[in-house]
Protein backbone atom coordinates (compact mmCIF):
# COMPACT_ATOMS: atom_id res chain seq x y z
CA UNK A 1 0.00 0.00 0.00
CA UNK A 2 1.51 3.08 -1.21
CA UNK A 3 0.85 6.49 1.85
CA UNK A 4 0.52 9.85 0.77
CA UNK A 5 1.15 13.06 2.62
CA UNK A 6 -1.41 15.70 0.90
CA UNK A 7 -1.33 18.96 3.05
CA UNK A 8 0.98 20.34 5.54
CA UNK A 9 1.22 22.89 8.28
CA UNK A 10 3.41 25.14 10.37
CA UNK A 11 3.01 27.65 13.37
CA UNK A 12 6.80 28.74 14.00
CA UNK A 13 8.54 31.66 15.35
CA UNK A 14 8.39 32.89 11.60
CA UNK A 15 4.00 32.99 12.03
CA UNK A 16 2.10 30.41 9.85
CA UNK A 17 2.90 28.52 6.72
CA UNK A 18 5.47 26.26 5.79
CA UNK A 19 6.64 28.49 2.69
CA UNK A 20 6.67 30.89 5.26
CA UNK A 21 9.24 29.20 7.41
CA UNK A 22 10.95 27.98 4.17
CA UNK A 23 11.80 31.66 3.16
CA UNK A 24 12.89 32.59 6.65
CA UNK A 25 14.94 29.45 6.92
CA UNK A 26 16.43 30.37 3.77
CA UNK A 27 16.32 34.53 3.80
CA UNK A 28 15.71 35.25 7.60
CA UNK A 29 18.46 37.16 9.76
CA UNK A 30 19.00 34.25 12.17
CA UNK A 31 20.08 36.91 15.34
CA UNK A 32 18.51 36.14 18.73
CA UNK A 33 14.85 37.88 18.38
CA UNK A 34 13.48 39.97 21.91
CA UNK A 35 10.97 37.97 23.57
CA UNK A 36 7.38 38.98 24.02
CA UNK A 37 5.48 36.00 25.69
CA UNK A 38 8.18 34.07 27.56
CA UNK A 39 8.84 34.67 31.04
CA UNK A 40 12.18 33.50 32.04
CA UNK A 41 14.91 35.08 34.04
CA UNK A 42 17.56 32.99 31.95
CA UNK A 43 19.20 35.36 29.30
CA UNK A 44 19.44 33.08 26.13
CA UNK A 45 17.87 32.85 22.82
CA UNK A 46 15.05 31.15 22.08
CA UNK A 47 12.75 31.11 19.31
CA UNK A 48 8.67 31.91 19.89
CA UNK A 49 5.61 31.92 18.00
CA UNK A 50 4.43 35.64 17.37
CA UNK A 51 1.35 35.53 18.53
CA UNK A 52 0.05 35.40 22.32
CA UNK A 53 -2.33 33.19 23.13
CA UNK A 54 -5.27 35.89 23.00
CA UNK A 55 -4.23 36.43 19.67
CA UNK A 56 -4.75 33.10 18.70
CA UNK A 57 -7.76 32.80 20.25
CA UNK A 58 -8.88 35.70 17.61
CA UNK A 59 -7.29 34.16 14.61
CA UNK A 60 -8.77 30.81 15.13
CA UNK A 61 -12.33 32.86 15.19
CA UNK A 62 -12.07 35.75 12.45
CA UNK A 63 -9.56 33.58 10.20
CA UNK A 64 -10.59 29.78 10.72
CA UNK A 65 -14.31 30.20 11.31
CA UNK A 66 -13.59 27.87 14.81
CA UNK A 67 -15.36 29.85 17.82
CA UNK A 68 -13.91 28.53 21.44
CA UNK A 69 -16.34 27.85 24.23
CA UNK A 70 -15.26 30.10 26.93
CA UNK A 71 -12.88 28.26 29.29
CA UNK A 72 -9.04 28.17 30.11
CA UNK A 73 -6.95 26.53 27.16
CA UNK A 74 -3.26 25.54 27.56
CA UNK A 75 -0.85 27.26 24.83
CA UNK A 76 0.03 23.73 23.81
CA UNK A 77 -4.00 22.99 22.69
CA UNK A 78 -4.46 26.68 21.44
CA UNK A 79 -1.21 26.06 18.94
CA UNK A 80 -2.74 22.38 18.35
CA UNK A 81 -5.97 23.95 16.78
CA UNK A 82 -4.45 26.79 15.08
CA UNK A 83 -2.03 24.27 12.90
CA UNK A 84 -4.82 21.67 12.35
CA UNK A 85 -7.21 24.74 10.89
CA UNK A 86 -4.50 25.76 8.82
CA UNK A 87 -4.04 22.50 7.46
CA UNK A 88 -7.50 22.31 6.79
CA UNK A 89 -7.38 25.02 4.67
CA UNK A 90 -5.29 23.08 2.18
CA UNK A 91 -6.85 19.27 2.85
CA UNK A 92 -9.48 17.85 1.22
CA UNK A 93 -13.00 17.48 2.34
CA UNK A 94 -12.49 15.59 5.63
CA UNK A 95 -16.87 15.92 5.52
CA UNK A 96 -18.41 12.03 6.34
CA UNK A 97 -14.18 11.00 6.25
CA UNK A 98 -13.04 7.84 8.67
CA UNK A 99 -10.06 10.12 10.21
CA UNK A 100 -7.40 9.25 12.76
CA UNK A 101 -5.83 11.63 14.83
CA UNK A 102 -1.97 11.12 16.11
CA UNK A 103 -1.06 14.06 18.24
CA UNK A 104 2.63 14.29 20.08
CA UNK A 105 3.82 16.86 22.97
CA UNK A 106 6.57 16.56 25.94
CA UNK A 107 4.97 19.59 28.18
CA UNK A 108 1.23 18.98 27.75
CA UNK A 109 -0.09 21.60 29.72
CA UNK A 110 2.71 22.60 31.62
CA UNK A 111 2.21 26.41 30.95
CA UNK A 112 -1.00 26.94 32.70
CA UNK A 113 0.05 23.86 35.64
CA UNK A 114 3.31 26.43 36.33
CA UNK A 115 0.35 29.22 37.06
CA UNK A 116 -1.48 27.01 39.58
CA UNK A 117 1.51 25.94 41.62
CA UNK A 118 3.09 29.50 41.15
CA UNK A 119 -0.35 30.72 42.85
CA UNK A 120 -0.76 27.58 45.25
CA UNK A 121 2.55 28.32 46.54
CA UNK A 122 1.89 31.81 47.34
CA UNK A 123 -1.23 31.37 48.74
CA UNK A 124 -2.37 28.25 49.62
CA UNK A 125 -5.00 28.33 46.76
CA UNK A 126 -5.39 28.72 43.18
CA UNK A 127 -7.98 28.44 40.36
CA UNK A 128 -8.06 24.62 39.28
CA UNK A 129 -9.22 25.66 35.91
CA UNK A 130 -5.61 26.56 35.36
CA UNK A 131 -5.10 22.52 35.46
CA UNK A 132 -7.63 20.88 33.59
CA UNK A 133 -5.63 20.68 30.36
CA UNK A 134 -2.73 19.57 32.27
CA UNK A 135 -2.47 16.07 30.22
CA UNK A 136 -0.93 15.76 27.12
CA UNK A 137 -4.69 14.17 25.64
CA UNK A 138 -6.06 17.48 26.30
CA UNK A 139 -4.78 19.25 23.04
CA UNK A 140 -5.51 15.73 21.52
CA UNK A 141 -9.08 16.61 22.35
CA UNK A 142 -9.55 19.68 21.09
CA UNK A 143 -8.33 19.13 17.83
CA UNK A 144 -11.14 16.00 17.47
CA UNK A 145 -13.61 18.78 18.38
CA UNK A 146 -13.01 20.93 15.40
CA UNK A 147 -12.91 17.97 13.21
CA UNK A 148 -15.73 16.49 14.32
CA UNK A 149 -17.67 20.05 14.10
CA UNK A 150 -16.25 20.08 10.61
CA UNK A 151 -18.18 16.53 9.93
CA UNK A 152 -15.46 14.35 10.08
CA UNK A 153 -16.02 10.62 11.62
CA UNK A 154 -12.95 10.57 13.80
CA UNK A 155 -12.50 7.07 14.39
CA UNK A 156 -9.35 7.05 16.77
CA UNK A 157 -7.08 9.03 18.44
CA UNK A 158 -4.07 8.85 20.76
CA UNK A 159 -1.30 11.02 21.87
CA UNK A 160 2.36 10.16 21.97
CA UNK A 161 5.31 11.33 24.17
CA UNK A 162 8.52 9.84 23.62
CA UNK A 163 10.38 13.34 24.15
CA UNK A 164 11.80 14.96 21.07
CA UNK A 165 11.13 11.97 18.83
CA UNK A 166 7.44 11.60 19.41
CA UNK A 167 5.83 13.44 16.54
CA UNK A 168 7.92 11.81 14.10
CA UNK A 169 6.79 8.51 16.43
CA UNK A 170 3.22 9.76 15.50
CA UNK A 171 4.04 9.72 11.98
CA UNK A 172 4.71 6.38 11.92
CA UNK A 173 1.78 5.46 13.93
CA UNK A 174 -0.38 7.34 11.20
CA UNK A 175 1.12 5.11 8.37
CA UNK A 176 0.24 1.66 10.15
CA UNK A 177 -3.32 2.92 11.00
CA UNK A 178 -3.92 3.49 7.14
CA UNK A 179 -2.01 0.39 6.51
CA UNK A 180 -4.59 -1.31 8.74
CA UNK A 181 -7.82 -0.23 5.98
CA UNK A 182 -10.95 1.48 6.77
CA UNK A 183 -8.93 4.82 7.44
CA UNK A 184 -9.43 7.94 5.24
CA UNK A 185 -6.60 9.99 6.87
CA UNK A 186 -4.54 10.18 9.27
CA UNK A 187 -3.68 13.78 10.87
CA UNK A 188 -0.12 13.67 12.38
CA UNK A 189 1.20 16.48 14.34
CA UNK A 190 3.30 17.85 17.07
CA UNK A 191 3.29 20.66 19.08
CA UNK A 192 5.75 22.23 21.86
CA UNK A 193 5.37 25.65 24.06
CA UNK A 194 7.71 27.36 25.48
CA UNK A 195 7.65 26.68 29.30
CA UNK A 196 9.53 27.48 32.44
CA UNK A 197 9.62 23.30 32.89
CA UNK A 198 11.10 23.01 29.27
CA UNK A 199 13.37 26.27 29.89
CA UNK A 200 14.99 25.29 33.32
CA UNK A 201 14.75 21.53 32.80
CA UNK A 202 17.47 22.26 29.61
CA UNK A 203 19.22 24.90 31.42
CA UNK A 204 19.70 22.53 34.43
CA UNK A 205 21.46 20.26 31.77
CA UNK A 206 24.08 22.18 30.96
CA UNK A 207 22.94 22.24 27.42
CA UNK A 208 21.24 25.75 26.38
CA UNK A 209 23.55 27.62 23.82
CA UNK A 210 23.86 31.45 25.61
CA UNK A 211 23.99 32.31 21.71
CA UNK A 212 22.29 31.53 18.42
CA UNK A 213 23.20 27.41 17.94
CA UNK A 214 25.84 25.83 15.46
CA UNK A 215 24.81 22.68 14.75
CA UNK A 216 27.79 20.50 13.86
CA UNK A 217 30.33 23.09 13.87
CA UNK A 218 32.75 21.64 16.11
CA UNK A 219 33.05 25.02 18.80
CA UNK A 220 29.06 24.08 18.99
CA UNK A 221 27.87 24.69 22.66
CA UNK A 222 24.35 24.26 23.16
CA UNK A 223 20.91 24.43 21.02
CA UNK A 224 17.99 27.33 21.24
CA UNK A 225 14.77 26.09 22.88
CA UNK A 226 11.74 26.87 20.56
CA UNK A 227 8.24 26.63 20.45
CA UNK A 228 6.43 25.44 17.15
CA UNK A 229 3.31 23.32 16.32
CA UNK A 230 2.77 21.51 13.32
CA UNK A 231 0.76 18.69 11.19
CA UNK A 232 0.52 16.80 8.16
CA UNK A 233 -2.61 14.62 6.25
CA UNK A 234 -1.86 11.43 5.41
CA UNK A 235 -3.86 9.43 2.97
CA UNK A 236 -3.74 5.70 0.79
CA UNK A 237 -5.42 7.85 -1.70
CA UNK A 238 -3.53 7.79 -4.67
CA UNK A 239 -6.10 10.08 -6.62
CA UNK A 240 -5.74 13.06 -3.74
CA UNK A 241 -2.66 15.48 -5.04
CA UNK A 242 0.06 14.29 -2.87
CA UNK A 243 3.43 16.71 -1.97
CA UNK A 244 5.35 13.92 -1.42
CA UNK A 245 5.06 9.53 -0.58
CA UNK A 246 5.63 8.39 2.75
CA UNK A 247 8.14 5.33 2.31
CA UNK A 248 9.00 4.82 5.72
CA UNK A 249 8.90 5.18 9.34
CA UNK A 250 11.48 3.73 11.72
CA UNK A 251 12.22 3.71 15.03
CA UNK A 252 14.95 2.07 17.66
CA UNK A 253 16.49 2.24 20.79
CA UNK A 254 19.80 2.54 22.14
CA UNK A 255 18.60 2.32 25.75
CA UNK A 256 21.81 4.11 26.67
CA UNK A 257 21.16 7.12 29.08
CA UNK A 258 18.10 9.22 29.99
CA UNK A 259 19.28 12.25 28.42
CA UNK A 260 21.85 10.90 25.79
CA UNK A 261 22.68 9.11 22.32
CA UNK A 262 24.84 6.08 22.95
CA UNK A 263 28.59 7.76 21.50
CA UNK A 264 28.82 5.11 18.94
CA UNK A 265 25.27 5.67 17.64
CA UNK A 266 23.45 1.62 18.03
CA UNK A 267 20.00 4.04 18.20
CA UNK A 268 20.28 6.19 15.02
CA UNK A 269 22.10 3.85 13.39
CA UNK A 270 19.77 1.15 13.66
CA UNK A 271 16.91 3.89 12.78
CA UNK A 272 18.10 5.10 9.53
CA UNK A 273 18.88 1.51 8.05
CA UNK A 274 15.43 0.06 9.52
CA UNK A 275 13.82 2.79 7.38
CA UNK A 276 16.20 2.45 3.95
CA UNK A 277 15.07 -1.46 4.62
CA UNK A 278 11.62 -0.71 4.97
CA UNK A 279 11.45 1.55 2.22
CA UNK A 280 13.32 -0.61 -0.17
CA UNK A 281 15.83 2.21 -0.78
CA UNK A 282 19.52 1.65 -1.54
CA UNK A 283 21.23 4.25 0.76
CA UNK A 284 23.28 5.28 -2.16
CA UNK A 285 19.58 6.79 -3.43
CA UNK A 286 19.06 9.19 -0.50
CA UNK A 287 19.39 12.59 -1.77
CA UNK A 288 19.53 14.70 1.65
CA UNK A 289 19.06 13.63 5.06
CA UNK A 290 17.29 16.56 7.04
CA UNK A 291 19.55 16.17 10.15
CA UNK A 292 18.08 16.32 14.09
CA UNK A 293 21.34 18.62 14.66
CA UNK A 294 20.14 20.56 17.63
CA UNK A 295 23.79 21.44 18.06
CA UNK A 296 24.47 19.67 21.36
CA UNK A 297 27.92 18.46 21.65
CA UNK A 298 26.21 15.10 22.18
CA UNK A 299 23.87 14.78 19.33
CA UNK A 300 25.73 16.04 16.64
CA UNK A 301 28.76 13.65 17.02
CA UNK A 302 26.00 10.90 18.02
CA UNK A 303 24.28 11.62 14.54
CA UNK A 304 27.34 12.26 12.44
CA UNK A 305 28.86 8.62 13.21
CA UNK A 306 25.57 7.39 12.22
CA UNK A 307 25.26 8.80 8.95
CA UNK A 308 28.97 7.10 8.06
CA UNK A 309 27.82 3.81 9.66
CA UNK A 310 24.58 3.92 7.31
CA UNK A 311 25.91 6.30 4.23
CA UNK A 312 30.01 5.01 4.48
CA UNK A 313 32.15 7.54 3.05
CA UNK A 314 29.91 9.00 0.83
CA UNK A 315 27.17 11.06 3.41
CA UNK A 316 24.49 12.75 1.07
CA UNK A 317 24.55 16.25 1.72
CA UNK A 318 22.68 16.82 4.84
CA UNK A 319 21.49 20.34 7.16
CA UNK A 320 19.89 21.23 10.11
CA UNK A 321 17.49 24.18 10.21
CA UNK A 322 17.40 24.42 14.30
CA UNK A 323 19.48 27.72 13.95
CA UNK A 324 16.13 29.09 13.07
CA UNK A 325 12.96 27.40 14.20
CA UNK A 326 15.25 26.30 17.59
CA UNK A 327 14.84 22.77 19.11
CA UNK A 328 10.85 22.26 18.98
CA UNK A 329 11.00 19.12 20.99
CA UNK A 330 7.73 17.67 20.60
CA UNK A 331 7.03 19.30 17.47
CA UNK A 332 10.31 18.96 15.79
CA UNK A 333 9.52 15.66 14.21
CA UNK A 334 6.40 16.92 12.15
CA UNK A 335 7.87 20.21 11.30
CA UNK A 336 10.78 19.20 9.47
CA UNK A 337 8.85 16.55 7.75
CA UNK A 338 6.60 19.52 6.19
CA UNK A 339 10.07 21.25 5.64
CA UNK A 340 11.38 18.35 3.92
CA UNK A 341 8.62 17.56 1.77
CA UNK A 342 9.19 21.31 0.95
CA UNK A 343 12.37 21.20 -0.10
CA UNK A 344 11.15 18.25 -2.76
CA UNK A 345 8.80 20.24 -4.04
CA UNK A 346 11.29 23.37 -4.64
CA UNK A 347 13.96 20.80 -5.35
CA UNK A 348 16.16 22.81 -2.90
CA UNK A 349 18.07 21.74 0.07
CA UNK A 350 17.87 24.50 3.06
CA UNK A 351 21.38 25.30 4.27
CA UNK A 352 22.25 25.00 8.22
CA UNK A 353 23.30 28.71 9.10
CA UNK A 354 26.45 29.58 11.90
CA UNK A 355 28.56 26.75 10.77
CA UNK A 356 32.50 27.75 10.66
CA UNK A 357 34.57 24.80 11.98
CA UNK A 358 34.22 21.26 10.93
CA UNK A 359 34.71 18.37 13.24
CA UNK A 360 33.48 15.46 11.33
CA UNK A 361 31.34 16.19 8.71
CA UNK A 362 30.32 19.33 7.08
CA UNK A 363 26.75 20.46 6.55
CA UNK A 364 25.13 22.18 3.58
CA UNK A 365 25.88 25.57 4.22
CA UNK A 366 24.24 28.20 1.62
CA UNK A 367 20.90 27.21 -0.41
CA UNK A 368 21.58 24.39 -2.90
CA UNK A 369 19.05 23.96 -6.26
CA UNK A 370 19.57 19.98 -6.94
CA UNK A 371 17.44 17.46 -8.07
CA UNK A 372 16.23 15.78 -5.03
CA UNK A 373 14.54 12.29 -5.48
CA UNK A 374 14.42 10.39 -1.65
CA UNK A 375 15.01 12.66 1.57
CA UNK A 376 15.74 10.93 4.73
CA UNK A 377 14.72 13.10 7.96
CA UNK A 378 15.70 12.18 11.44
CA UNK A 379 14.26 12.64 14.83
CA UNK A 380 16.37 11.43 17.94
CA UNK A 381 15.34 11.71 21.72
CA UNK A 382 15.89 11.75 25.24
CA UNK A 383 16.07 8.09 26.78
CA UNK A 384 17.68 6.43 23.19
CA UNK A 385 14.58 7.00 20.95
CA UNK A 386 15.20 7.60 17.29
CA UNK A 387 12.89 7.94 14.69
CA UNK A 388 13.53 7.99 10.82
CA UNK A 389 11.46 8.88 7.86
CA UNK A 390 11.93 8.43 4.28
CA UNK A 391 9.90 10.50 1.96
CA UNK A 392 9.75 10.33 -2.00
CA UNK A 393 8.77 12.64 -4.98
CA UNK A 394 5.41 12.79 -6.22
Amino acid sequence: MKIFCCASSIVSVSGIGVGKCFDDIANADYSAKKLQYTDTAHEIPLREIPFSNEEIERMLADNYNVVLPSRVYTRTALLSMLTVADLLQSAPSLSGKKVVVVNATTAGGMDKSELFYRDYIANGDADIALVAGHEPADSTKHVCDILKSMGADVVWSSTISTACSSSAVAVGVGMDMLKCGDVDFAICMGVDPLCKFTINGFNSLGILSKDVCRPFDADRDGLNLGEGAASVMLTADGNIPALCEMLSCETASDAYHQTATSPDAVGPTLAMKAALKKACVDADKISYVNAHGTATPNNDESESIAMINVFGENVPPFSSTKFWTGHTLGACGVLELALSAEMLKKQTILPTRNFEKVERLTPVCKMEKTELEYIMTNSFGFGGGATSIIIKRV
